[in-house]
């Protein structure tokens, strides 16, 4: 009869132990950093609607070369790029005026 009164108590003692341990480890992960890469957003813009000084940009220093595909951020304040030459496609980024923008990765 007394193993009837120390079974559930163990068991219970258990169950409280785990759970504030349970607590602790979410309160550990609460001091991580997670950071996720903003990625920008550009709208497809057919060629012929780029600005004059992004397509001189293009013939002047990218000599040869097609403009595949455009898109421009919702402020046309840079435009994103893929240009072919020969069998060689590249992404470049430019602003309205025509200047190039290095973008990190």
């Amino acid at each position: 009869m007394k193993n009837l009164f120390v079974l559930p108590a163990l068991a219970f003692g258990l169950l409280v132990g785990a759970q504030n341990m349970n607590a602790q480890e979410v309160a550990s992960n609460e001091d991580t950093e997670i950071t996720t890469p903003v990625q920008e957003k550009y709208i497809d813009l057919a060629v012929e609607n780029l600005p004059q000084p992004v397509l001189d940009a293009v013939a002047k220093d990218h000599a040869g070369a097609t403009i595949k595909s455009a898109g421009a951020k919702e402020d046309a304040s840079e435009f994103k790029l893929v240009l072919k030459q020969g069998e060689k496609e590249t992404e470049v980024f430019c602003d309205a005026e025509g200047k190039w923008i290095s973008k990190e990765e």
